[in-house]
């Protein structure tokens, strides 16, 4: 391969606010990360209690939300089980002591996970037919059926779409106290604020809500794996005693709090997203066979209608030095026709449609150089 591998599979971010840079200019001698922060990183709580409505008490710092799944997911469901007498019968007998309760097409790695530890999950059908949403009524009837742990990315990966609102939300916390609501917002700051608005200041309300965040995508910083879950103190205090103090370090810390309080930062990204959205969302349905649909993260969600294979166009694409998402086959669901692409900056969106159109022998359809406004271009890295 003659260019650079371009993963376009995972969902990294693309640039990281102005106020992060400017910070990383401050560490430019030899002594500058020499010394622990505190052991709680309390002044990143602090901020983060102050933006999301929660108490610091409220937080659980971790290195990356996918840590905060593994860990925490299990933990709930055993305690749950190992809690009730009655539980323990129906998990023995029917896996049902406490099941997962997910969409069919989610965040693929909780269900399947779960099924591998031997777990009920119980998946809500959502699809192309009706937008991806979720079927609320089917929810209910699940929850009627069993209390159970219901996982839900909000906006939904990967589909792109907002699942939940939370006037829809608030009732199901009220009519189900004893389940749990795991609502995941890792690409929760793409949606604008007035379309969709966060669900983190209803933790301290309701025991049974749980929120998960990360700085991976909107804020640029995968390399810096830094994630919190918001959660009832009680839980949160369990959360901390299986871990180490002083899990993220200075500059996790100063990097985290630049982030959030950047006040340019994400009306940028959400413009620079919705540009290159609506590029790769014409090029691709200009080739024909393809349905593209709409998003309001950073990757699209796109389905061959013609018969043809994700996973075909998957291996062409990585002979050719990109990487895209295809989807596994999740209990009696298959998504071989779709596939999932990552926006990358302009340029890598721009041969990612080309490479595309010469795999699917589209070359016949006239590719667009990708847009590329002022804010982005100064952002870019150097030539």
């Amino acid at each position: 391969m003659s260019e650079e591998i371009l993963n376009l599979g995972l969902n990294d971010g693309t640039y990281c606010p102005q106020a992060c840079i400017d910070l990383l200019k401050r560490y430019d001698n030899r002594t500058a990360l020499r010394n622990y922060t505190t052991p709680e990183n309390e002044p990143l709580l602090d901020v983060i209690a102050e933006l999301d409505g929660v108490k610091p008490e409220n937080i659980y710092l971790s290195n990356g939300s996918g840590a905060l799944l593994k860990q925490c997911v299990p933990f709930i469901i055993k305690k749950k089980i190992t809690g009730s007498p009655t539980r323990i019968l129906r998990h023995v007998v029917s896996k049902t002591g406490f099941p997962i309760i997910t969409p069919s097409f989610t965040y693929f790695k909780v269900p399947l996970k779960g099924m591998a530890q031997g777990l009920k999950v119980g998946l809500i059908p959502i699809g192309p037919e009706d937008n991806f949403t979720l079927d609320l009524p089917a929810l209910k009837a699940a929850l009627a059926k069993h209390d159970g742990i219901v996982y839900l990315a909000n906006p939904n990966n990967p589909t792109g779409n907002v699942l939940i609102q939370r006037e829809e939300l608030e009732p199901l916390l009220k009519a189900h106290p004893r389940s749990i609501f795991w609502i995941d917002e890792a690409y929760i700051q793409y949606v604008d604020p007035a379309v969709h608005k966060p669900i983190s200041d209803l933790v301290p309300k309701y025991p049974n809500l749980l929120v998960s965040r990360t700085f991976s995508f909107a804020y640029g910083l995968a390399g810096l794996r830094v994630g919190y879950l918001l959660a009832r103190p009680d839980l949160v205090t369990i959360f901390k005693g299986q871990v180490v103090d002083y899990r993220l370090g200075v500059l996790q810390e100063q990097m985290a709090m630049a982030a959030l309080t950047d006040p340019d930062h994400l009306d940028f990204i959400r413009s620079e997203c919705r540009e290159q959205r609506d590029y790769l969302t014409e090029g691709l349905t200009a080739m024909g066979g393809i349905e593209v649909y709409p998003s309001q993260a950073n990757f699209l969600l796109c389905r061959f209608t013609d018969g043809r294979s994700g996973f075909e166009l998957g291996a062409k694409l990585l002979e050719r030095g990109i990487k895209i998402k295809t989807m596994k086959q999740v209990q009696d669901y298959s998504f071989e026709a779709y596939f999932r692409l990552t926006l990358g900056i302009a340029e890598e969106n721009e041969r990612l449609l080309r490479t595309i159109g010469e795999v699917l022998g589209s070359q016949d359809v006239s590719i667009k150089p990708a847009p590329v406004s002022a804010a982005a271009a100064s952002a870019a890295p150097a030539k």
